[in-house]
């Protein structure tokens, strides 16, 4: 299994409810795909899945090869994530929170404080490494929580809305730092946005009421429908305007 993330038959019930509906998708390579779907459609419960935040009433998830269930902590080492509204204790600075989840995941010494610094420059926050977090815009902790998702330098990114709720300015450059992180990396991207989707990733993934609607390349879902949104409206039934 040479794939990066490759999910078979997912299901997953929540009570009665059914969120995922035999969901089968296969990422190769190192692209950058977009996660597209209406409100409810299971985009955050298959993320959380490959996350191993819940596991899936059936079927199976791999994070390069590694089973998100019975392999868990091997999956985990492979991904760096931001899953909803990220949070930090405000009395800590970025570099003492950076340095803490580095520990956690068992990096120390030279190598740990290089990461840091590499992290903290491709975020911007070099003048802020030493400030309470407590001090920080929503944007701020957005590209900290970005940091943090990449101090281990992971193969693969799960991003969930990872740009939500910023200003026209930050959410530019949020997509520049994904786009210069995600150069050797997989990134696997949830969002509504349909145009940062476009700029950010070449293939995307529709899904509706948990079940898979179409996986392709962003050129020739444009050639099939005329254009990205097109291809979401018909696809997943929302009516145009």
């Amino acid at each position: 299994m040479n794939e990066p993330i490759v999910i078979e038959n997912l299901t997953k019930y929540y009570n009665s409810f059914l969120a995922l509906d035999n969901l089968s998708l296969r990422i190769a390579g190192n692209e950058n795909v977009g996660f597209l779907g209406p409100n409810g459609a299971g985009k955050s419960t298959t993320l959380k899945i490959l996350c191993g935040l819940i596991r899936a009433t059936s079927g199976k998830a791999y994070i390069k090869g590694f089973d998100i269930t019975t392999q868990k902590e091997k999956a985990l080492s492979q991904i760096g994530t931001i899953i909803e509204t990220p949070e930090f204790y405000g009395f800590l600075t970025p570099k003492e929170t950076l340095n803490y989840f580095g520990k956690l995941r068992g990096m120390d010494g030279n190598h740990l404080t290089e990461r840091i610094d590499n992290v903290i420059k491709l975020v911007s926050l070099e003048q802020w490494l030493n400030v309470k977090i407590e001090k920080f815009s929503r944007g701020m902790k957005q590209r900290l929580a970005l940091a943090q998702t990449l101090l281990h330098d992971p193969p693969i990114l799960i991003l969930d809305e990872p740009a939500l709720g910023l200003d026209p300015r930050a959410v530019i450059e949020f997509r520049q730092i994904i786009l210069e992180a995600g150069k050797d990396k997989v990134v696997f991207f949830a969002s509504h946005q349909l145009s940062e989707v476009a700029q950010i990733c070449k293939y995307v993934a529709i899904i509706d009421r948990g079940k898979l609607l179409e996986y392709d390349n962003i050129a020739a879902l444009e050639q099939k429908y005329d254009s990205l949104e097109n291809a979401y409206l018909q696809l997943t039934g929302v009516p145009s305007e």
